[in-house]
């Protein structure tokens, strides 16, 4: 049975860019999420703002891990049906 890991990379850098309301994804694929100074510093803001941030991504890699799952289990059952 194989095993898997899972890796996060968050960031929390100062920056230039206007507050937003929702996330937008990068052309790298990742999502960003700017808050104003006043919400930077208040903990409930900063962790509604990294759920929302992180919640689509999330939500993909583990519908995509899941699907390839659901195929592999496929491909075995065939496999061992076929012997």
């Amino acid at each position: 049975m194989s095993t898997y890991k899972i890796r996060v990379h968050i960031e929390m850098i100062p920056c230039e860019e206007s507050p937003m309301t929702t996330p937008i994804k990068e052309p790298d694929g990742s999502l960003s999420f700017v808050l104003s100074e006043t919400d930077a510093v208040n903990i409930d803001r900063c962790e509604q703002a990294l759920f929302q941030t992180t919640y689509p991504s999330l939500r993909e890699t583990l519908a995509t891990h899941l699907s390839a799952m659901s195929k592999k289990k496929l491909m075995s059952s065939r496999r061992r049906a076929s012997w």
